[in-house]
């Protein structure tokens, strides 16, 4: 069993799916010292922000100056539940995720690499290393730079989707998806916001990697301001190629707002699950494929990784999480300093 950077806890379940190689090109690789398989957890920035008042003199009397505009609203942080599913037949699975306080991330390596001998979650793994390492020096509001000077660092030979976003504490939202993990934001029972999948062709997503043209920035770019209440959930394609948007927002919606978000993370994920080993129910998956000519039929196994995001103006102490495994991060080395 792994550890975490933070205390070790055990993996929800095993379940992954393979899928064409469009591309992958060979960037630098950190190191890593840890980490991780998946289950829970909250995280927020405990910055508390006193509201000042200026006070006036009239007679004898103090009267405090309040602004046309009220106090500052409270700021905004991201209580964060993770679930992750690996496939029975690839152990570990492919996915990969990082946490950093109002930071998130989730990248899927892409099952085809595995055709040429490579293994498909080293890159996905160290992309995820190295973005939260980025994170970590450059703040949230650059999310989406950490991505992009990541992905330059990035040595090793593979290829991977990435799906970033960073929320100020103001409730401004920005990030990147590239390829078809994604970003849904819920609220009052409502879709508020979605991202696009963005593929070549039919199941050969957009992705980054040491044989691909594609690069981040071609990304679809997440621009939204969230505010108290909201769901923000952040997913591989194990979730969104098995459950449709409307069975998300009910799940979401039934949810209430007693549970943690790491019992809806795993609610979801145990749905996605549920549909991608039934051979006969339909899918988001399915009806792409039939449009796009082809037959598939009943869920697709895959790795599934769900990351649940709420918005509160709670703060606790602050978590920094990356999903790497111990013995992936001595490959990864080793393979930095054979390149």
């Amino acid at each position: 069993m792994a550890t975490l950077f933070v205390p070790s806890v055990p993996l929800v379940d095993q379940f992954s799916g393979t899928r064409s190689v469009c591309g992958a090109r060979l960037r630098r690789n950190h190191g890593a010292d840890g980490a991780a398989r998946a289950r829970s957890v909250r995280s927020h920035r405990a910055r508390g922000r006193a509201a000042s008042t200026e006070l006036n003199m009239i007679g004898n009397f103090k009267i405090p100056f309040i602004s046309k505009d009220g106090p500052p609203p409270p700021p905004l942080y991201f209580d964060v539940g993770y679930a992750f599913l690996a496939h029975p037949e690839k152990q570990t699975g492919e996915d990969a995720f990082y946490i950093e306080g109002n930071s998130v991330g989730v990248f899927d390596g892409v099952g085809g690499a595995a055709v040429n001998g490579v293994d498909p979650r080293l890159y996905s793994q160290n992309l995820a290393l190295l973005t939260l390492n980025n994170v970590q020096e450059n703040g949230v509001k650059l999310s989406v730079k950490s991505l992009i000077d990541a992905a330059e660092a990035n040595t090793l030979v593979g290829a991977s989707t990435a799906c970033v976003v960073g929320m100020e504490e103001s409730g401004r939202m920005n990030g990147i998806n590239l390829g078809d993990s994604g970003v849904r934001i819920v609220r009052d029972g409502k879709l508020m916001w979605r991202t696009k999948e963005q593929q070549h062709f039919f199941n050969c997503p957009y992705q980054l990697g040491s044989d691909s043209s594609d690069s981040v920035q071609m990304g679809q770019n997440v621009n939204q301001r969230v505010r108290k209440g909201d769901w923000v959930i952040v997913a591989t394609d194990g979730l969104f190629d098995n459950v449709f948007d409307d069975d998300i927002v009910s799940i979401v919606s039934e949810f209430g707002d007693d549970g943690s978000p790491t019992e809806l993370a795993e609610k979801l994920a145990a749905f996605a699950v549920q549909n991608a080993k039934n051979p006969t129910t339909d899918v988001p998956f399915a009806v792409a494929s039939r449009k796009a000519g082809q037959d598939h039929q009943g869920g697709k196994l895959d790795d599934v990784t769900v990351l649940c995001c709420r918005v509160t103006d709670d703060s606790v102490e602050p978590l920094s999480l990356v999903s790497v495994l111990e013995e992936d991060a001595a490959a990864m080395e080793t393979a930095d300093a054979s390149g």
